[in-house]
């Protein structure tokens, strides 16, 4: 599954509190027909992967995303050369043993 960064937490919450999200929604990262990857705010269905941070909804992937974004970081920063931060997915750093 997705991991979240602290960062990015913080940015989802205030996209959810800026769209008056209901309780029971989360920011939904999908597919767009290009393929190009968009975030909505929705509502989990049955197959979901769904990220919580303190029991609050915040990510809602469906089931196929969520195993192609495995060992996958989502962060929110600023971008060296943009004006603007903005999300970015990277992979997770290979742990070591």
């Amino acid at each position: 599954m997705v991991q979240v960064t602290e960062r990015a937490t913080i940015e989802l919450r205030r996209l959810l509190s800026y769209h008056a999200a209901l309780p029971r929604q989360g920011v939904r990262l999908r597919l767009d027909e290009a393929g190009s990857l968009k975030m909505g705010i929705d509502s989990p269905h049955l197959g979901d992967a769904v990220i919580r941070r303190d029991k609050s909804l915040i990510l809602i992937l469906d089931g196929p995303l969520s195993a192609t974004l495995a060992r996958r970081v989502l962060d929110f920063d600023l971008p060296a050369g943009k004006a603007k931060a903005e999300f970015s997915l990277s992979f997770a750093a290979a742990e070591t043993k």
